[in-house]
This record gives structure tokens, sequence and C-alpha cells, in this order.
């Protein structure tokens, strides 16, 4: 039975790049209907993003954008700000990723919105939240790791940490605290039938992480050594091994019975500090010989992103599908998400109409092209 628990609900989406649009990504894949409000001079950057497709579209912007509507609007323009608030009267959600204020100037700032349509949900997404001395202050997925603490644990090379390879910060402070939020929110709003403002900060949204390293810390533990903990590589036995083949294998057998099993599969007593003997054990086969042989002993494959398709756990879970669009991949909660990428304003006139805007006048303003 597909989980689609949000059907009925409608998102407007004003946001850019990745942290909205994955947010509304994960929010339609439950079922969640998502218009995307864009602004006249383009649209959303990842539009432009390379690789491209077969059709010409962004393979970035595919996979976050397809199957939901695109409305081109000028929210500076009054008529254009007047066409917005026609569709927010038939709307649940409004997601926003602008810098903090901006929201404000058009007139649409979530107070003022809130106080017109009291059920709806407001959502702002920003990089360290509404307020504060860094609120306008303009950073990266990096910038936000940086000031958790997170950035500094990590092993460095010449005395700096390296660069995370995933956006930590943008979805996993940002995207899913944000898709939560907007779901808790519309529960509440079934329960005291008010709805609700959420500011979200992809720092505070990534400083949870490292919450309990923090309160260890607080506590009076041990300096840190970046790269020298348990989890962050100062482990023999949480490490990744070179194998014969110039491939990689992740071990991470932690717990001793565990381990256990390592040694009795290698047939020798290892100590599980034992770096240098662990590499060179593992140096010994390919990496899929080991796979194979330590099913039962922490182990996996570190996969080139040209294999992780082929992989049989992702092939028997079903994870992803193909169409003429490209590649689908399977969202962690609800359906696969289906559909055409919308062209930059392509159904402008169709659902202004819908929600009773008089277009022609709209255009003669300025509001729409």
């Amino acid at each position: 039975m597909v989980f689609q628990p949000l059907a009925g609900v409608k998102v407007l989406d004003l946001t850019r790049l990745l942290p909205g649009p994955f947010c509304s990504w994960l929010l339609q894949a439950m079922g969640a209907e998502v218009l995307k409000v864009e602004d006249l001079k383009g649209g959303d950057y990842l539009r432009f993003a390379p690789p491209k497709t077969d059709s010409g579209a962004s393979a970035l912007f595919v996979a976050l954008n397809r199957g939901r509507k695109s409305v081109a609007l000028d929210l500076k323009n009054a008529a254009g700000k007047e066409a917005f608030l026609a569709l927010v009267e038939d709307a649940d959600v409004v997601l926003e990723g602008f810098r903090p204020g901006v929201m404000d100037s058009f007139g649409l700032g979530p107070t003022t919105l809130l106080e017109t349509f009291p059920r709806l949900v407001v959502a702002s997404i920003s990089g360290f939240g509404q307020d504060g001395p860094w609120a306008l202050r303009p950073g990266h997925d990096l910038n936000y790791l940086a000031i958790t603490g997170a950035l500094s644990l990590g092993a460095r090379v010449d005395g700096v940490p390296t660069v995370p390879p995933v956006q930590i910060a943008d979805v996993g402070g940002g995207s899913l605290p944000a898709a939560l939020g907007v779901v808790a929110a519309l529960y509440g709003r079934e329960k005291h039938g008010k709805g609700a403002y959420l500011d979200l900060s992809m720092a505070e949204g990534a400083l949870s992480f490292v919450g309990p390293l923090l309160a260890a810390t607080h506590a009076g533990a041990k300096q840190m050594k970046p790269g020298g903990e348990m989890l962050t590589g100062g482990f023999a036995s949480y490490r990744v091994y070179l194998c014969s083949d110039g491939k990689m294998l992740s071990f991470g057998p932690l717990e001793p019975h565990f381990f256990a099993t390592f040694c009795a599969v290698v047939g020798e007593e290892v100590a599980a500090t034992d770096h240098q003997r662990l590499a060179a054990i593992f140096a010994t086969k390919a990496r899929d010989e080991w796979v194979e042989l330590l099913p039962r002993a922490c182990t996996a494959e570190v996969l080139e992103l040209h294999e992780v398709l082929e992989h049989p756990q992702h092939q028997a879970r079903g994870m992803f599908d193909e169409d003429e669009h490209g590649l689908l991949i399977k969202p962690p909660v609800g359906a696969f998400v289906r559909g055409s990428p919308p062209k930059h304003g392509e159904h402008t006139e169709e659902v202004l109409k819908t929600a009773g805007v008089d277009v022609e006048a709209l255009r003669a303003a300025g509001g729409i092209r």
C-alpha cells in the first residue's frame, strides 16, 4: 500500500536550489501537491546546472522537481503579490528560503500571512535563522557545519579538515527538519485548528547532530582529537581499508562479538587496535571477496556512484526506476515522485485562472510576462 498521508495538501514552494526543493520533494512523495512559485528572471538557479538530460533539462533539477507545476510571478509587483495571495487562499503550506526579511519586504511576511490565513503553515529555511547577529550573513553548507563544531571533528589533511562529500547541513539540518516540522504543524492544525510559523535554521539543525558531544564536552570530557575518536577514524575497528584490487571496504565491528566474528573468519586473533595488521590483512583479497566472507562483521563495500545503481540491496528494495526524463530515486518516505519537470512558468496562466485571477490584467500590470 502506498504511503500518501498528505494527499489533498497543497504546498506553495518559493525555494530554490537544494534545501527547500528537497523538503518539498519529501512532502510530495507523501502525497502533497507542490506548486513551484518562481520569479520572472529565470526561476530556480538549479535549472541551469549541468549535467543535462536527453531532454535538455538539468539532471539535478529534474531529480527534485518532477511532477509539480511552475508559476512565474513578480512578488515585488502589487498585482503579482495579489495573485500570490489568491493562490495562498487554497494552500496549506508556504515554504520559502529567502534571506530573513525578504518576505516582509514583499508584504508577505509570516505575521501578515497568518493574520489573513490563520490555518496556514509557513516555513522559512535559512542559514542561521531569522534573527541574531548572523541572521543576514550569507553562507553555505560548509559554513553552517563549521560553527557547530562538526567540521572540526573530521580527519585533517595538512592540518585542515576535509570538506564533507554531501550537504549535511543543507539536507540533514534544513530539509529534513523542515519536512518534519511541516507535517507536525499540519497534524497540530487538525488538533487545534490553527496554522504555525516555522523558523528553520540549517546551522541549528546541524548543531543538533553534535548535541551529545557538546554535552560531553560541557561535562568535562577530554578535548576530542580530529579524526581520532571512535567514530571519526581513531579506532582501527571503525575505518576504511584498501583491498588488493584497489577498491575499498568499510569495516565497523566496534562491538567485541562482531570483531570476534572477523577474527574467526581470518583465522587470527588480531588486536582491534592494530591498524597496520588490519590493513595488511585486507590488502590480501579483493573488496568483493571480503564482502562475501564477512557478512556478519559489520562490513560494506565502498561504492563508487556508478556502482550504486546495481547494488543488490538497493535493487531488492526497488530504490530506482527510470523514465524518459532520467533516473528516479525512491524517497525515504512515500512513493516515487513521477512526472515531467516543469518548464519555467509553464503553468502560470492555468493555475492563476483556476484561482480566479484576471490573467490579462495581471500581465498588463507587469505581475507576469
